[in-house]
């Protein structure tokens, strides 16, 4: 009974949150351009807290982070580490960052990875 009190507590902030909420709406839009346009099911990723596994699951061998924010160039770096820790988190061997681009549809969205990773992609 207590965790469930205490999932529906962070939930309720979760929702609460302005940010939380646009950044959850992103994602879905993510989820849902790729459903519309890939040949296998993604989704959103459930949390899991200390090893984050990605804000999109589903799609072979990446791990996808999801970032709506006014200005991502000053995070990007961290942004890329982020989806890289998530990649291996994942057991996969990719990791990318896809993010908003602003005032635009889901479909202009970036999608950034280390120079690193896509070479080991197009190899």
């Amino acid at each position: 009974m207590e965790r469930e009190k205490k999932v529906a507590v962070r939930k309720l902030k979760e929702m609460s949150n302005p940010s939380k909420q646009k950044g959850t709406r992103f994602e879905r839009q993510v989820a849902d351009y790729l459903n519309e346009h890939l040949p296998y099911p993604v989704d959103r990723s459930p949390l899991h807290g200390a090893l984050d596994k990605g804000d999109i699951s589903g799609v072979p061998d990446w791990a996808l982070e999801c970032k709506n924010v006014k200005n991502y160039s000053a995070g990007l770096a961290g942004y890329v580490r982020e989806a890289e820790v998530e990649a291996v988190n994942l057991g996969v061997p990719f990791g990318a960052v896809v993010v908003s681009a602003r005032g635009k549809g889901v479909e202009d969205s970036y999608v950034v990875v280390s120079l690193r990773q896509f070479v080991e992609q197009v190899r």
